[in-house]
């Protein structure tokens, strides 16, 4: 063998080895990192009193007798006359669909990418995390949303024409003082923003224009969610943006200040810099704190 021809093979020798071993290494590294924080016991107390008390809330408190607040506010009736249907076989088509989307994002976030994908690929640590950080969000989420819709006790956009003929809408029973803030559009942007918080902090796809992709998907559905329940005339445009403020602020912001700070890194690092024999209070930072 020639000269030229044995540099050209160490050459291609050489770039096989410069592009295998990263492949190899980011699968082997796929897992829950050890400098975030794990649930901690007091989240798992919190977590099951916040459900809980959603339940009670929920199904235990009576609803309002009366609105305490009616009619839509900024650019509520624009966007109702806009985009509501009116025969009721088409508002109700589009109610359909917006529980169907909901679940969508829900069962994206939870099925797939806290259970599905960990486990295909290996970790159980990471899924039984991810599956804690969503039941907490949830649980939270659903808490702040019920609670204020039982206290605000806002009318539903068609509660005038329910109150006129009852026969208006076959939803006009239902929850009338439910409308602020929207809860299919809070559930499915907590799913949201869940889905957001894993995919930027975990290669879940092993493809970072994949995990992107992904969360651009929850949030696309989540905003059908809310596009439709304002279709359905069961909401008002507000009460759509509160929901889904609500949702993503708490699906993504639980999981990142409570768990995904890399803590532990932070602080070696911190140490590192210091000159020898110098000594270095470590303050947690809030995603070290719950």
């Amino acid at each position: 063998m020639n000269w030229p021809t044995r540099i050209a093979g160490c050459f291609t020798l050489a770039l096989g080895l410069a592009w295998a071993p990263p492949a190899r290494a980011q699968q082997a590294d796929f897992g829950w990192d050890p400098s975030w924080s794990k649930f901690r016991p007091a989240e798992y107390v919190l977590t099951g009193l916040a459900g809980s008390a959603s339940l009670v809330l929920y199904f235990g408190m009576r609803d309002a007798r009366s609105p305490r607040l009616t009619g839509g506010v900024l650019f509520d009736d624009y966007f109702r006359d806009a985009l509501r249907l009116r025969p009721h076989g088409q508002r109700d088509a589009a109610r359909v669909v917006s529980d169907w989307t909901a679940i969508s994002a829900m069962s994206w976030a939870i099925a797939v990418d806290s259970l599905v994908v960990p486990l295909a690929r290996g970790s159980t640590e990471l899924s039984g995390q991810m599956l804690l950080m969503d039941a907490e969000a949830f649980a939270f989420s659903t808490l702040i949303t019920t609670l204020i819709f039982k206290t605000v006790a806002r009318a539903r956009p068609s509660y005038v024409e329910c109150e006129r003929d009852p026969n208006y809408d076959p939803l006009c029973k239902l929850h009338p003082m439910g409308s602020f803030p929207s809860g299919h559009t809070n559930t499915a942007f907590t799913a949201a923003g869940l889905s957001c918080a894993h995919h930027l902090h975990v290669p879940l796809y092993d493809d970072r224009l994949a995990d992107v992709l992904a969360c651009a998907g929850t949030i696309t559905l989540a905003a059908t969610t809310g596009t439709l329940r304002v279709v359905g005339d069961r909401h008002y445009a507000t009460d759509v943006l509160v929901g889904a403020m609500i949702g993503f602020a708490v699906g993504y912001g639980m999981p990142t200040l409570l768990h995904y700070g890399k803590v532990q890194n932070d602080a070696a690092a911190s140490t590192a810099m210091q000159p020898l024999g110098t000594t270095v209070p470590i303050v947690p930072s809030i995603s070290g704190v719950f």
